[in-house]
C-alpha cells in the first residue's frame, strides 16, 4: 500500500468511522444524561467541578456501567484517538515511503498525543 490514492482512502475510512461512532456516543449519552436529568435545574458548580474523569480506563469503566457523563466522555475519547490513529498512520506512510523528515514530524506529534493521554490520566 504505497498508494497516495490508497493512504487518502483508508484514512478517510478511518477518520469517517471515528468520527460517527463519537458522534453516537457523545448523542446516546446526552440523551441518557437528559432523560435521567432533564427536569432538573443546571447546576453551576457541575460545569466549574473536577468530577470528571481523565483516566482512560476509568472512562472505560465507568461508561460500561451506562453512567452517561461517562458515555460522552468515551465518545470525545474516540475522537481523539482517531486522530492518533490518523497520526499514527501517517508515520508509517511517510516511513514506508522514506520520506524521513515527515516521518519525524509525524512521530514527534504522535509522542505528543500519547504523552497526553497518558499523563492526562
Amino acid at each position: 500500500m504505497h498508494s497516495i490514492r490508497e493512504m487518502q482512502k483508508i484514512m478517510s475510512l478511518i477518520l469517517s468511522f471515528g468520527v460517527l461512532l463519537s458522534f453516537c456516543l457523545v448523542i446516546t449519552g446526552g440523551g441518557m444524561y437528559l432523560l435521567q436529568h432533564g427536569d432538573s435545574i443546571l447546576q453551576a458548580e457541575l460545569i466549574e467541578s473536577n468530577l470528571y474523569s481523565t483516566n482512560i480506563f476509568i472512562i472505560w469503566h465507568t461508561a460500561l456501567s451506562l453512567s452517561p457523563l461517562a458515555i460522552i466522555e468515551l465518545g470525545f475519547l474516540v475522537l481523539v484517538a482517531t486522530q492518533a490513529i490518523r497520526v499514527a498512520m501517517l508515520v508509517w506512510f511517510y516511513f514506508v515511503t522514506q520520506d524521513y523528515w515527515f516521518t519525524s514530524i509525524s512521530i514527534f506529534i504522535l509522542i505528543t498525543l500519547i504523552y497526553g493521554f497518558i499523563w492526562r490520566s
